[in-house]
């Protein structure tokens, strides 16, 4: 049976079914709850029962002190439910966190990109944001700064898309040594290239190469949000090989009644777009209606910047125009 819960304040909701608890539904919706171990140890997800009834699932060793509070780690819902609980609101509330995680699976997709498969112990996952990056690497493995392309709803599973930087000891490390069962340290999260939840404009995404990474992060957050009704993804790459996972977004626009995928080919090493001509053709939005739309932009930091400078001067707000400059893709 479907059970509907509503969280407070923010107003959010989704849905609970099967046995399934409080906290894995929540997460499993796209929320920022507040959570530590997830077992019943910490009290970080403590929540007040406004409404509704709840039924204890799992014992726990942390104290709650009367009936209307419980750990939404170890309770499912029996009915509709109202809670009061805590939810990150932006980056500042999402804890550092260090976790050592193993390597379910890596995959070279082509001659330039590895996706890799962590995934991290049950009781110590990774609390992030859609669009942030953590430090990998520690102890024998060099270490470097990547973004996360998968969605927080999957917190236990963290995917990145690691290009190969000759010359770079991480990307060496991953291309020619790191093995399935090896484990990695996990820092972090950090970066503000994050969703602005508040705002329903319609969504225009543009990735260039790797950069695809942190917007399918994006993606995947929006969608299981369920925050907007419009979203146009640009994929700039080299050429069809390198987007590398072209079917993905093949798949999202067949199943999705708005959204446009949009693959632009570049012959020029920094990935040289003719941008005023991207928005207002391939994307068929005119200048006067570009502060209808919030922009977001991953890549190198002369795409970004030439894409940030184009879009500002043709009308579009810089508030609406949210970049992460990432120099090795």
């Amino acid at each position: 049976m479907t059970k509907h819960v509503r969280i407070l304040p923010s107003g959010h909701e989704f849905v609970s079914e099967g046995n399934s608890t409080l906290l894995e539904a929540g997460l499993s919706a796209g929320l920022a709850l507040g959570y530590g171990c997830s077992n019943g140890n910490c009290g970080e997800c403590l929540a007040k029962v406004v409404s509704g009834e709840v039924e204890k699932t799992t014992h726990h060793d942390y104290k709650v002190n009367d009936d209307h509070h419980i750990l939404m780690c170890c309770n499912t819902a029996l009915s509709d439910v109202v809670l009061e609980a805590i939810e990150a609101r932006d980056t500042s509330e999402i804890p550092q966190q260090h976790i050592t995680a193993n390597v379910k699976n890596i995959q070279v997709v082509n001659d330039n990109v590895a996706l890799v498969h962590l995934k991290t112990p049950r009781t110590n996952r990774l609390r992030f944001l859609a669009g942030q990056y953590v430090q990998l690497g520690g102890n024998d493995i060099p270490v470097a700064d990547h973004s996360i392309s998968s969605c927080p709803c999957d917190d236990m599973n963290l995917h990145f898309q690691i290009p190969r930087l000759p010359g770079d000891r991480f990307s060496d490390h991953v291309f020619n040594v790191i093995k399935k069962g090896d484990m990695v340290d996990v820092n972090g999260p950090c970066g503000n290239f994050v969703l602005d939840e508040k705002s329903d404009r319609p969504l225009v995404l543009i990735a260039w190469r790797t950069g695809f990474g942190p917007i399918k992060s994006l993606v995947e957050h929006a969608l299981s949000l369920e925050l907007t009704d419009c979203m146009r993804l640009v994929w700039i790459a080299d050429n069809k090989n390198d987007r590398y996972l072209h079917n993905l977004c093949r798949s999202w626009e067949d199943a999705l009644d708005d959204f446009s995928y949009i693959p632009v080919d570049t012959d020029t090493i920094d990935g040289a777009v003719d941008v005023e001509q991207l928005i207002t053709k391939q994307l068929n939005i005119a200048p006067d209606i570009l502060a209808d739309y919030d922009f977001y932009i991953a890549g190198t930091n002369r795409l970004v910047d030439y894409c940030r400078d184009t879009l500002i001067e043709i009308g579009l707000p810089a508030e609406q125009l949210t970049l992460d400059q990432i120099e090795h893709n």
